[in-house]
């Protein structure tokens, strides 16, 4: 009976390890596939309403001052109910609900999971049990049973909610080996009194709502009014960024930088590499990605001979290579050039989480969601400059937006490779030396530990 228990709550904490790490990209890919199988503009609300819920909650979160489990487990209830309402219903109020729902536990399940597993490994002697292929094939079972006896993806809506109530064991679990980091620290203030900052967040992610409709549908809207709007937002965007400049200030520009490379790489490079590969453009980006995500840190420490900051020179090194082969127009030097970015990118991110985690001049409980939003301000970044670069580039040429985001040919490479393609890669060089000269300030504060 012990061991059965034992299985049991290896299985949830294994399932809860997975939700983790796939559960901010795959209720999107799910329910964009839903969109583009119907086409009815009933999912293309509810794919809207779940972009921009996955975007804002990492800004409005931790409002309740609850600890981080309790928030886990809050995700994961949440996701649950978003991922059956969707396989029970197709409603559009319903879809609305049930995308909030889902966009905040998108949002919020990987940073709060890494916040208590990195707890536990500094206060707990707890292994995290890993069933991440176990749990891949039976999902891929499921997809294509739902494919091939056309039950619209049901089958899988009704899987993953299975899987966030299996999880929740789990979270329960870390709950009680977990303190309330809040009990000895002093009430903060969320500045929920701050009304401009919400009427302005409101806008913001209003104009992150018209442009994510853009990029699906085909909306006429007069050029300057879409380029007014993204201007705004760009204001907006720099307004909130000065009001969060004292969080973290030895490390938002490393934040930044991560997060507009990985916009990049995974937004605009997913359909831009059409133009250099076809169909098979955006399949190799994410293999690329997948491969340097997964491989940097283990190549970078080999490099560095496992000593970090002569790691962390290589991985610089690679960036900056990366981003220049993307200025050549050759398909061997731009799958090269995203590959040395993702290794970089792979390098970083458990870097930084440790680095984060240690430092006694940020609440460990806040530190990987402080790191989420910088991350998030810097892709949101990425996607306006994009966005006003198409925009332009579009309305000079008289093209549609949807010819870069739906193209039928590869004959406007060259526009797209000089009119977006290279004023992206420069503005990405310039956020990454700042990174650089952000070092000596990072290496002081780690030695001030």
């Amino acid at each position: 009976m012990k061991r059965v228990n034992q299985i049991a709550i290896d299985f949830s904490v294994g399932t809860l390890n997975f939700l983790a790490n796939i559960g901010i990209m795959l209720p999107y890919v799910l329910i964009l596939a839903k969109w583009q199988q119907t086409q009815s503009e009933t999912y293309l609300m509810a794919l809207v309403a779940f972009y921009i819920s996955r975007a804002a909650s990492i800004f409005y979160t931790k409002r309740l001052n609850l600890k981080s489990s309790t928030y886990l487990i809050l995700s994961l209830t949440l996701g649950a109910a978003g991922s059956l309402i969707f396989a029970f219903t197709s409603q559009l109020g319903w879809l609305v609900v049930g995308s909030l729902l889902w966009g905040y536990s998108a949002a919020t399940i990987w940073p709060y999971f890494l916040t208590v597993k990195l707890h536990l490994t500094h206060t707990a002697n707890f292994k995290m049990k890993r069933l991440y292929w176990l749990i891949f094939a039976l999902l891929g079972l499921i997809i294509g049973a739902d494919i091939l006896a056309q039950f619209n993806y049901t089958l899988t809506f009704i899987l993953l909610g299975g899987l966030y109530l299996a999880a929740l064991p789990g979270g329960l679990l870390l709950n009680n080996f977990t303190s309330d980091f809040y009990r000895s620290a002093p009430h903060q203030v969320h500045g929920l009194s701050q009304t401009w900052r919400w009427i302005l967040s409101l806008v913001f992610f209003g104009v992150l709502a018209v442009l994510t409709t853009l990029r699906k549908a085909t909306i006429i809207l007069p050029s300057w009014i879409t380029l007014t709007i993204i201007g705004a937002a760009l204001i907006i965007l720099i307004v909130e960024l000065i009001a969060d400049w004292h969080v973290l200030p030895s490390f938002k520009m490393r934040l930044l930088n991560r997060g507009f490379l990985v916009s990049l790489v995974l937004l605009f490079n997913s359909f831009f590499a059409y133009f250099y590969l076809g169909n098979a453009g955006m399949y190799a980006v994410f293999g690329v990605y997948l491969v340097g995500f997964e491989t940097g840190h283990p190549v970078f420490t080999l490099l560095g001979r496992h000593r970090p900051h002569q790691a962390r020179q290589y991985s610089l090194i690679s960036l900056m290579a990366g981003q220049l082969l993307l200025l050549i127009p050759w398909v061997g030097s731009y799958l090269l050039g995203l590959l040395l970015i993702t290794l970089y990118v792979g390098y970083d991110n458990p870097t930084i989480n440790e680095t984060l985690y240690g430092l006694d001049s940020i609440d460990a409980d806040s530190a990987i969601i402080h790191k989420y939003r910088f991350s998030t301000y810097g892709g949101l970044l990425c996607q306006l400059v994009m966005f006003g670069l198409l925009v332009a580039v579009s309305a000079g040429t008289h093209l549609s937006l949807l010819d870069f985001f739906k193209p039928s040919d590869t004959n406007h490479f060259g526009l797209y490779f000089y009119g977006l393609s290279w004023p992206l890669v420069f503005v990405s060089l310039l956020i990454s030396i700042g990174n650089l000269h952000s070092l000596p300030t990072e290496k002081q504060a780690i030695q001030s530990k």
